[in-house]
């Protein structure tokens, strides 16, 4: 009996490891919830006062190519969305488990039928 319990308890668990991951995915793609803060870069700016040799000592030609939000956003929604992934596998395995461990396993034998075929191989 144990064994059955065993086996709802990961099946229920797989499931919902399953339904947690597909949820927060959703929340995430439909901007209810961030997404793991994972990249924090900051912007790519190229500094054009060092490609001039008569530039001002004062001017400031910088230009920002990438912002960090451009940068970060993506990479962390892809980061999330490789963590779930991999919550929601870890999910399936549970539940595969637990369905392994609440099958019933049934063997039957044709002992009867494969001695009279052994038997009347032998004795032609």
């Amino acid at each position: 009996m144990s064994e059955k319990l065993v086996g709802y308890v990961l099946l229920g668990v797989g499931v919902a490891a399953i339904l947690f991951s597909v949820l927060n995915v959703y929340q995430v793609f439909t901007k209810k919830v961030e997404p793991i803060n994972l990249f924090s870069f900051e912007s790519v700016s190229l500094d054009f006062s060092k490609f001039a040799d008569q530039a001002p000592a004062d001017a400031d030609f910088k230009q920002e190519l990438v912002s960090s939000d451009k940068l970060n956003k993506p990479l962390n929604i892809a980061a999330h969305l490789f963590f779930m992934g991999f919550v929601a596998s870890t999910g399936f395995k549970l539940a595969s488990l637990g369905t392994q461990l609440l099958r019933t396993i049934k063997v039957e034998l044709k002992e009867k039928e494969v001695l009279e075929k052994v038997t009347s191989q032998k004795n032609p």
